[in-house]
């Protein structure tokens, strides 16, 4: 009979304050939200990578880009394909599709031809969101031997 009384006591004496930890409990435990809340805060950096992969491998590729041109400027200058002028059109005329401004140079000693090709990044960049490409030139220098 003692345990029957005390465990109506207890169910007397604790029946609000568990109903009030169930509720105040239901509110902090509950996770209804929480992958909302991790989205919001994980995506900005994703974002963030994503668009600096994204930008870099446009700047790698374009510097390739310009490096295949000029070497295949200097080759054609070296072996009398092209002359000088017609050499800077050339690699002006290979390069006029990524819309950007280009400054192309070639230049014939005795016995080598140098094509200087050279961009500011600022153009080169497709966004730049931290400011990272506003100084720096992006060029390709190409010596070759003239046959």
């Amino acid at each position: 009979m003692k345990t029957r009384f005390n465990r109506a006591l207890k169910a007397a004496l604790f029946r609000p304050i568990r109903a009030t930890r169930g509720i105040a409990g239901s509110c902090w435990r509950s996770e209804r939200g929480a992958a909302a809340i991790e989205f919001a805060i994980v995506v900005p950096f994703v974002l963030l990578v994503l668009t600096g992969i994204i930008q870099f491998g446009f700047v790698l590729f374009l510097q390739s880009h310009v490096a295949d041109v000029a070497r295949d400027t200097a080759r054609r200058v070296a072996v009398g394909e092209f002359e000088q002028a017609e050499g800077v059109q050339f690699a002006q005329d290979s390069l006029l599709n990524w819309g950007v401004t280009y400054t192309v140079a070639v230049t014939v000693s005795d016995p080598d031809v140098v094509v200087q090709i050279s961009l500011p990044m600022s153009q080169a960049a497709l966004i730049d969101l931290l400011g990272v490409f506003q100084s720096s030139t992006l060029s390709a220098t190409v010596t070759a031997r003239e046959e």
